[in-house]
Order: structure tokens, then sequence, then C-alpha cells
């Protein structure tokens, strides 16, 4: 039906060479499900689909679903959802110490310090740094994307594990209790009124 319109008739031929994308079956399901739920969390709006797409090809999955999870955050829900992800990146930050920024290096210096000696005294026209516990805006801000980043990650990752138990008990059931059926005989032909 596709194939009839125009534009999306180039598409056809090369989709249905490639039909794991629209197959239900778990190997091509549970990709979708986890690389769809991981995707939709982080802070990528405007660009989920394509992504999506590329994801799909890759890990062989079906299209439909990883494609469908994306509407998760939309304009309505995204900042809920992105304020959830980022207070758990930073709560993983926190106690792990690993993911925050280094502080912000002057350029200027032949070396860039790892660290900020806060007894050194400052140059002539350069600003001094932070006080002891207090972080520059540019490492706060990447921290910050660090946390989104990394609790989109984790929050997707825990979505698509729930989605794969849900699918996976439906598909244990649906299968157990509905199994194959044969394809139907060829009705007899039946001799047209004359």
């Amino acid at each position: 039906m596709f194939h009839k319109y125009p534009f999306i008739g180039r598409f056809a031929e090369a989709a249905r060479a490639r039909a794991f994308l629209w197959s239900f079956k778990p190997a091509h399901m549970r990709p979708a499900l986890y690389a769809g739920s991981i995707l939709s969390l982080l802070p990528l709006m405007g660009v989920q689909l394509p992504l999506a797409f590329a994801l799909a090809l890759m890990f062989r999955a079906n299209f439909m679903v990883l494609g469908g999870l994306q509407f998760i955050t939309n304009p309505v829900t995204a900042p809920a959802i992105y304020y959830a992800t980022h207070q758990l990146g930073r709560g993983v930050i926190t106690v792990s110490g690993y993911g925050a920024s280094l502080p912000a290096a002057d350029p200027a210096d032949p070396v860039l310090p790892l660290e900020d000696d806060p007894d050194a005294p400052a140059a002539p026209g350069k600003e001094p740094p932070p006080a002891p516990g207090g972080v520059h805006w540019t490492s706060r801000l990447g921290t910050a994307i660090n946390a989104l980043i990394l609790g989109g990650v984790l929050s997707g990752a825990a979505l698509g594990l729930l989605l794969d138990i849900l699918y996976r008990n439906y598909w244990q059931h649906y299968t157990l209790t509905h199994p194959p059926r044969p394809p139907p005989d060829k009705p007899p032909d039946i001799p047209s009124p004359s």
C-alpha cells in the first residue's frame, strides 16, 4: 500500500529487505525496548526519531517500538522527566564522586592544573580561584550535563528492564496459549453461476 506513494515508495523495497524493523519476535523487540527507553530519557529532543531509526538498524530492532518510545518525552512531559533524571544522576555523582567536572583552568597557565591551590596568590589581572567548596559555573554546567545523561541512562535501562519483563511474560503467555496455526488450506473452487 505504501509503495503507491511517491516519496515513501522509494523506501518500500529497503523496508521489505529489513523485516526486523517490523518484527515482534523477542530477538527484535528486546533491543528495541532497551535502546528506545534509554534514548527516550536522554536530553535529545528533536533528534530522537532519526537516532531511533539508526539504532534500529544497528541493533536489528523493531523500529515501530523503538520510535514509539520516543514520544514518552514531549514538550509537556520533558521538564518533569529531565528534572527527575537530573536528580537521579546528581545523586549518583554525589554518592560515587565520579562524573563531577574538573574545575575550569586558565588557558594562560603553561600547565593546566588538575586542582587549584587555594593558598596561591592570584596573578595580576587574574580572577582568584574559587573558595574551597565553591565551584566555577562551567564546572557546575558540566556536572549538570553529566547528571542528565547518567540519570537518563540509568532510568532508561530500568524502564527497559520493566518493559522487557512485561513483554516476555506476555510473549510466553501468548505463545503457550495460542500455538501457531497451520496455514489455511486453499478454499475449494466454487463454480460461478453463468
